[in-house]
């Protein structure tokens, strides 16, 4: 009778470890976030500076500069 109840009680547990692992399974996954890209003025800044110096020493032209025409 022991023999009985034990096998009754593995067969139990495998039974409820499966239904855990398929609910398991069911559930969508977690997507991964990216690292989002921190922007700071300062960059912006600079790129600007940049061009104003470029400009000023005539080798790029004034339009590429401030992406418009300026007279």
């Amino acid at each position: 009778m022991k023999s009985r109840k034990g096998t009754i009680a593995a067969i139990a547990a495998a039974v409820a470890a499966y239904m855990e692992e398929e609910q398991n399974a069911l559930r969508p996954a977690v997507p991964q976030r990216k690292p989002v890209m921190v922007s700071s003025s300062w960059g912006s800044y600079g790129n600007e500076e940049m061009m104003r110096i470029l400009w000023q020493r005539g080798i790029v032209p004034r339009v590429m500069t401030f992406g418009c025409i300026l007279s």
